[in-house]
């Protein structure tokens, strides 16, 4: 018979694992190859855009300065 303590593990189990699920399905998308172009965000021309944005755009860094 599973007391507190057992279910509390089974609880911190489950969430584990749909943590490293949702971290590895993550780092799937974020090594993705990318291509050339033109950010839809920024209009900045990249050597790697995802989704058509560069990293700079999808991290929230904002368009990269110009110096």
């Amino acid at each position: 018979m599973a007391d507190d303590i057992d279910r509390a593990n089974e609880l911190a189990d489950e969430h584990l694992n749909h943590s490293l699920r949702a971290a590895r399905a993550a780092a799937v998308t974020a090594t993705s190859a990318g291509v050339p172009g033109e950010c839809e965000e920024c209009g900045e021309d990249m050597p790697r855009l995802i989704d058509g944005r560069c990293g700079y755009c999808r991290d929230g860094r904002g368009p990269r300065s110009r110096t």
